[in-house]
Parts: structure tokens; C-alpha cells; sequence
């Protein structure tokens, strides 16, 4: 069967999808824009394989729908919604309607960190975050006009002013991320916001940390109240969030990288390589090598 690797998605692959193509556009060092996405998008992330991206990735969605999974959430993407994700996200398409469509922007840490200094917004500092917001109409309207400007910006001799419009959006969108934070935090009940932090410290540690004991004390609960917590709201058990996040890390190596697999099972802190292959065989049925083959 034909070897299903794929090539990692980096910011020079990217560059490559929608180079010399109208609806993209690399602004210089950092920076790329996609006002449509192209029909190859689908081909590439619409495998239903995970694949984990190395820059600020923004997308608003201008029609159709789209079933999205990042760092273990669920998002179902309609017209006016927003997503971000952060750089070492873990993203995996489950499905788009034949008219999703989304304006897309890639931001690499350099530029972020040229931007604001030491005053980076909370939303762009860490690794592996995502949000997922609905715009309501007039604040969708306000972003796709700014998008446009900045669209138009860096196709004139004005592209000096690309940084201080990508600064205005950058602030804009934090500014919607704190007052959802704000707003779902004190609207959902408490176990609903102890689950989500649960799944942003999975994201973050699965690599390394596969025991609820270790998620529990980092949220100051018993290991027992943690687990009836994650059951209660998602009917899933703890190991089962925290076995999923680890797979999909594998599974990115595995299918984007040609990493040995002594090599992944060091990078996932297994003991040896046989229990790293025993693990994964055990999640999926097949073998790290017969995954990477595609049998």
C-alpha cells in the first residue's frame, strides 16, 4: 500500500500550497494570508489524519461549515465564526461542506514577539492553546474589513503599515478571547470549567505525563474527584482523554515525520521502544510501523 506520510505542515509548507496562487499571499518574513482557501486545502488537511502546525494560525469562517478537532476539542465551524490556534497545536478535520470557506492568517513567533515584546497578550503565549468563538454580526463585519485592509495593505507600496493593522487584529481578537473567558467561566458551572482546564493541561503534558495523579495535583483535587469530574461532563473516563491526546501526538510523528521510532517513543518518555509499540498497538491495533505504512 502506498506510504501515507505526509509532509509536515510548516509555515514553508504552507508557503508552497499558495505560492503564486491570487488567494494567498506571503507579507514577508512571518506572515502569510489566505483569503480563500484553496481546493489542494482540502486534500491536504482533509485526510481526517491529525497534523500540528508551527505557527499562529487565525481562520474565520466566511460560508459553509466546518468539524474540527484541536488540542482534544470538539468545534463546529459556521459563517462568522472564529478559531485560533496556537503554535504545536494539534488540529484534525472530521469534515467541511463543499462551500467552506474561511480567511486565514499564519503568524510566526518572531513576528509576534516583534510585535509586543514582553507584552504578548495571554491568548498568543502559549503553546498548544486554542479558542473557538461566534462572532456576532457586527464584530464579524469589523474583522473582515480589517482582514481586507490588511489583504490590500500588502499588495501596494503601503506595506510598511502590514505590522501596525496585524497588531490592531492580534489586539482585537484577544480582547474577544478575555471577555468569552470571562463570560462562559461565569456562566458554566464549576465542573465544566475544571474539565476544561483538564483538556488545556492534557494538550500541554500528554507527552510526558500519563497519570491522572499528576493532572489532579496540578488542580489542586483528589485523583477520584478529578475522575467522577471528567465523567460527569464529557462520559468519558480521564485515562481515555489523556490516551487520545497522546495518540494523536504519535500519530502526527508518525505520519509527518520520519522520525525513527526510537526516537518518538524517547520524545513521549516511554521506558523503551517496546512498551512505546505495545501502547500504541494496544489504542489502535496496528503497529507504529504498520500505521506510518498505512496498512
Amino acid at each position: 500500500m502506498e506510504n501515507r506520510v505526509l509532509q509536515r505542515v510548516t509555515s514553508s509548507f504552507m508557503q508552497d500550497l499558495y505560492d503564486e496562487q491570487a488567494n494567498g499571499r506571503w507579507a514577508g518574513d512571518g506572515m502569510l494570508l489566505i483569503s480563500r482557501l484553496s481546493e489542494r486545502s482540502s486534500q491536504v488537511f482533509g485526510t481526517g489524519s491529525p497534523f500540528q502546525i508551527d505557527q499562529l494560525h487565525i481562520g474565520v469562517v466566511v460560508s459553509g461549515s466546518q468539524d474540527v478537532t484541536v488540542n482534544l476539542r470538539q468545534h463546529h465551524l459556521t459563517k462568522g465564526d472564529l478559531l485560533v490556534a496556537s503554535p504545536e497545536s494539534i488540529l484534525q478535520e472530521d469534515g467541511r461542506s463543499a462551500d467552506f470557506d474561511m480567511q486565514v492568517i499564519h503568524v510566526s513567533d518572531e513576528l509576534l514577539r516583534s510585535l509586543f515584546g514582553d507584552k504578548m497578550p495571554q491568548l498568543f503565549a502559549h503553546r498548544m492553546n486554542d479558542l473557538g468563538i461566534c462572532l456576532d454580526e457586527p464584530t464579524y463585519k469589523l474583522l473582515l474589513t480589517m482582514l481586507d485592509a490588511l489583504w490590500q495593505t500588502v499588495h501596494t507600496d503601503f506595506s510598511s503599515c502590514r505590522d501596525y493593522l496585524l497588531k490592531a487584529i492580534l489586539v482585537l481578537i484577544s480582547d474577544l478571547s478575555q471577555c468569552d473567558e470571562q463570560s462562559h467561566e461565569s456562566l458554566q458551572p464549576r465542573n465544566v470549567v475544571v474539565f476544561n482546564r483538564f483538556l488545556s493541561l492534557v494538550a500541554e503534558y500528554c507527552d510526558r505525563q500519563r497519570t491522572l495523579d499528576f493532572y489532579a495535583d496540578r488542580l489542586c483535587l483528589s485523583k477520584q474527584y478529578l475522575g467522577s469530574i471528567i465523567m460527569e461532563v464529557s462520559h468519558r473516563t480521564a485515562r481515555e482523554w489523556i490516551e487520545e491526546a497522546a495518540l494523536s501526538r504519535i500519530k502526527v510523528m508518525l505520519l509527518h515525520t520520519t522520525a525513527p521510532l526510537s526516537d518518538i517513543s524517547e520524545r513521549m518518555s516511554f521506558a523503551e521502544p517496546s512498551h512505546f509499540s505495545r501502547y500504541f498497538k494496544r489504542l489502535t491495533g496496528l503497529t507504529p510501523n504498520e500505521y506510518r505504512c498505512g496498512k
